[in-house]
């Protein structure tokens, strides 16, 4: 089948997919299994290998986001219950006042999504999220975009992230260098994308989800704050899963594999232990050493669990959808069709890890192809240890663009936020793209000086 072909099929898939959703009010959960089905028939993945196509795509996401999403939920919901969410709240509040609460949400998702991996560190700070709308009101998405958009930054653009890190072993660079390249890309990506979000929540509101524990807990502090967790408490609580995670990627890089601190924190160190150990010290600290019962505490667990059923399955999808269009060849015919074009190398790499995480979802399967695509002209090109850099970044920036429905983090965010498919699309997907695209512009102007 020829490229033109399969990409006019991965176009088509997308429309439909769409249309279903926000026309036909179609379950997101049956439009992306539906819309997979066609794609793999029309694709001409023979008709035997369509459901475990599915199935593989579907548990190949499952197997990292349930236990992330399940774990994070968990902690998340303890540091609620325990009103520790209002505490760090009021503590960012009090520090930047109301009118910088969508920047200092932002700064707090630039350095927490430095060493965790975006899904993680977007999930453990929800409950921040919501308690700092709760108490000043207005649009859901003033307060989520900025935090989940400086994390995404951050994701694609700067080690130790896998896709970044794979891309920058691919092409031959430095990782210290495309972590400080990375880095400059990265934060005027984040401050100059902030300028942009009043014009998309201008015209899209979504309610703050009102809760009865907030209202119960405003009541208790209007008389005291006796009590409450302190403020270094609950932060613990969220930072203590995060350094594990990145002494498992630190220790990973830098300690030989025969290490046995390497085989231990690879272990401690991976995303779903932490959690499972964080969880566990939150339900003694936040809650059965300042009096919640056994029966308190599982009920509180297991309220955790019940409403991300529906987000994980969702995500699964994603997945699905992802693995269809990958294995049909769109991804493949998209990277042919343009590495015969001629554009400058900078401009081709962004280009490709753009359409590519359009067409399959993917932020880190992105710039992976794209480096690979791009590695035998870029080594044998002569390029210097700062242009392979760069272009290493100028692949991430292009990754981070386009993000939409077959992005399991795009149905993560709109789910957790009450956000709609339409309004996720006005917003989140257009933002990632002013972010991406903001971030490539300063790659470009130290390509122009090296």
């Amino acid at each position: 089948m020829s490229n033109e072909v399969l990409i006019l099929i991965g176009v088509v898939s997308v429309i439909a997919l769409l249309t279903l959703m926000i026309k036909g009010k179609v379950h997101p959960f049956i439009a992306l299994g539906l819309v997979s089905i066609a794609v793999s028939l029309s694709a001409g993945i023979p008709m035997g290998k369509v459901i475990p196509t599915l199935i593989s795509g579907m548990g190949g996401t499952l197997g990292s986001v349930a236990l992330i999403v399940g774990l994070g939920a968990m902690l998340g919901k303890v540091i609620e219950k325990s009103n520790g969410a209002d505490v760090l709240a009021s503590w960012l509040l009090d520090k930047f006042g109301a009118k910088r609460a969508p920047f200092a949400l932002a700064m707090t998702g630039f350095i927490f999504g430095i060493p965790v991996f975006v899904d993680v560190g977007f999930i453990v700070l929800i409950p921040i999220i919501f308690s700092v709308a709760r108490r000043l009101g207005g649009n859901m998405l003033v307060y989520a975009l900025p935090i989940g958009l400086s994390m995404l930054t951050v994701h694609v653009l700067m080690p130790p992230h896998p896709g970044v890190v794979a891309g920058a072993q691919v092409l031959n660079a430095d990782i210290g260098l495309v972590l400080g390249l990375g880095f400059v890309a990265a934060l005027p990506a984040v401050l100059i994308g902030q300028t942009f979000i009043p014009f998309f929540t201008k015209n899209n509101f979504v309610s703050i989800p009102t809760s009865s524990d907030l209202l119960e807990y405003q009541k208790l502090r209007s008389q005291e704050d006796n009590g409450l967790p302190s403020f270094g408490t609950v932060l613990s609580m969220i930072v203590f899963p995060l350094v594990l995670i990145m002494l498992g990627t630190v220790t990973a890089t830098t300690l030989p594999k025969e290490s046995v601190v390497r085989e231990f924190f690879s272990m401690v160190g991976a995303s779903p232990f932490a959690l499972m150990i964080a969880v566990c010290l939150s339900s003694y600290v936040l809650g059965i050493k300042r009096g919640w019962g056994k029966d308190q505490l599982e009920e509180i667990l297991n309220s955790a669990l019940a409403p991300i059923a529906g987000i994980i399955l969702i995500t699964g999808a994603g997945g699905m959808f992802g693995k269809v269009l990958d294995a049909s060849g769109v991804g493949k015919a998209l990277a042919d069709v343009l590495s015969s074009t001629g554009l400058p190398v900078l401009l081709l790499g962004f280009i490709l890890a753009a359409l590519l995480r359009a067409a399959q979802g993917s932020a880190t399967v992105a710039v992976i192809t794209t480096a690979t695509i791009l590695a035998p002209a870029i080594t044998t090109a002569g390029y210097t240890g700062i242009q392979a850099a760069l272009i290493t970044a100028a692949i991430g920036a292009g990754s981070m663009t386009l993000s939409h429905v077959n992005d399991s983090l795009f149905w993560v965010w709109t789910k957790f936020f009450g956000i709609t498919i339409s309004q996720g699309l006005r917003t989140w997907s257009i933002l990632t793209t002013i972010y991406g695209t903001i971030a490539f512009g300063f790659v470009c102007l130290m390509w122009a000086f090296v």
